[in-house]
């Protein structure tokens, strides 16, 4: 039986990275399935993993459409002879929904769900409308929450919510993190819920250069936008990785030669219009 584990948790909260930390350490092939919330797969692309180990998960947020998508990449898995498997759940996802379908899958041992939490966004998202029911779900639901960026109000505000969690400080490996036997709480069935509806994704591809001012302005300056991410070429011809979240708007440059790919998660109707002076 293949371990499986599934990670959890709001746009922003670092799991590509929490990935990226494993595979460093893994010594034995890690299988990845990674499921981006929009039509753009961003996040396959920043993991560094064997092509062949890491598969995307297409068709929207898994959680919503637990399609035949999953379940042939968990058979893909078992022939790459991988020790074990991980989901990265887009960041709307309802974790335990993904892991009922876990639980089923011929050949897999399900673990649990892992759930991050980016302190510093903590206490705003458990207040916003549109969001809160979600990022409780992502917490209450997990087995085991990894805390990072945080202060004490941060940790006092999810202590509330669960008792059973850490903090980066104290993960001494990740395999043990992620692969540890959890103590898995029980899986209730899940009514439905609307919470799909809530989130609207937009796919920015073109080939105009783009000023890069402009557009930290337009993320700045759009509330409704809770994730933005992807490449951006400016005027100079140089490649942008762009990792935006409520709290941060950042610009690293790449190495990674492309056209400017980015998608923007949001829970309301963007005015598309007010993109065009970005264009250099």
């Amino acid at each position: 039986m293949i371990p499986l584990t599934i990670i959890s948790g709001y746009l922003g909260s670092g799991k590509t990275t929490l990935i990226n930390q494993l595979l460093k350490e893994a010594k034995k092939p890690i299988g990845v399935l990674v499921n981006d919330f929009g039509e753009l797969n961003i996040d396959e692309e920043l993991i560094n993993n064997e092509d062949s180990l890491t598969l995307s998960l297409s068709n929207g947020c898994v959680c919503c459409k637990l399609n035949d998508d999953l379940g042939i990449s968990l058979e893909q898995m078992k022939e790459l002879n991988v020790e074990a498997v991980v989901i990265e759940a887009s960041g709307v996802a309802i974790p335990i929904k993904i892991a009922n379908y876990g639980l089923s899958w011929p050949g897999f041992r399900l673990l649990g769900i892992l759930s991050l939490v980016k302190g510093k966004s903590l206490k705003h998202l458990l207040s916003d409308k549109f969001v809160s029911k979600t990022v409780k779900a992502q917490i209450t639901q997990a087995d085991r929450v990894l805390l990072n960026r945080f202060e004490q109000e941060e940790k006092d505000a999810l202590s509330e919510l669960t008792e059973d969690y850490l903090t980066e400080e104290e993960v001494g490996s990740y395999w043990n993190l992620l692969f540890k036997e959890m103590a898995a709480s029980s899986r209730p069935e899940i009514t439905e819920d609307n919470h799909h509806s809530i989130f609207q994704s937009f796919v920015l591809e073109t080939e105009k250069l783009i000023n890069i001012e402009r557009l930290e302005s337009y993320l700045n300056n759009n509330t409704s936008i809770e994730r933005a991410k992807g490449w951006v070429r400016d005027e100079q011809g140089k490649t942008w990785l762009l990792q935006m979240t409520r709290n941060d708007c950042n610009f690293s440059i790449s190495n990674y030669e492309t056209a400017t790919r980015m998608v923007l998660v949001h829970t309301k109707d963007l005015d598309i219009k007010s993109l065009e002076p970005v264009y250099a």
